[in-house]
């Protein structure tokens, strides 16, 4: 396993001063995903930008994790609809 990509939870919740309770509550609700490694659980560095996000909105927001699903849900569907408007947009000049 390429175990330079990944951060030790333990390191990880260390540095921005969050419990290890925590992660495992975002893991158990479906929100973040770690990866469990000779009895040590990892979280992937390609994801800290998302699991930064959540943090920010449940510690300075004060959002529940029902709430952080629901907003990440539709930054992924704003992000999507966003995607397409573009690809339409090209279509269409094409034909211009």
């Amino acid at each position: 396993m390429e175990t330079q990509e990944l951060i030790i939870v333990e390191v990880f919740c260390q540095e921005y001063e969050v419990e290890i309770n925590f992660i495992q509550d975002l893991e158990a609700f479906g929100l973040i995903e770690t990866i469990e490694h000779e009895k040590q659980k990892y979280l992937d560095k390609n994801h800290l930008a998302s699991i930064e996000k959540i943090i920010r909105m449940h510690n300075d927001l004060n959002i529940n994790k029902e709430g952080i699903e629901i907003i990440l849900d539709l930054l992924e569907k704003n992000n999507h609809l966003e995607y397409q408007i573009k690809t339409l947009k090209e279509r269409i000049n094409l034909y211009e």
